[in-house]
This record gives structure tokens, sequence and C-alpha cells, in this order.
């Protein structure tokens, strides 16, 4: 019983690990496509940080 709780707190631990990493080529479109069409969350922030960044 406690092998399979520690595999599953490692599992756990694991996924979220995973679920942290860079954004795949289908995520990156979409947010050209957010950009395109100004419907991102929070359009407005991410304007005027863009804005301040040069970016």
């Amino acid at each position: 019983m406690k092998s399979l709780c520690c595999f599953l707190a490692l599992f756990l631990v694991s996924v979220s690990a995973l679920s942290s990493c860079k954004k795949g080529p289908a995520e990156k479109i979409g947010d050209k496509i957010d950009d395109a069409t100004n419907s991102r969350p929070a359009e407005g922030v991410r304007d005027a940080v863009e804005d301040a960044t040069g970016k």
C-alpha cells in the first residue's frame, strides 16, 4: 500500500512537471491567431507591455 502511494505521488509530480513544458507548435499558432484577431485575454494589458518593451 505504501509503495502504491509513493508511485501515485511520483506520477502526479511528473505529470505536473510535463505540463509546464514549452509551448508546442499548435499553441504557438493559436497565439498568433489570437494576436491577429485581438482576442487574447487581457488584450489591453498585453498590448501595453508589448509597447513598453518594444516587441
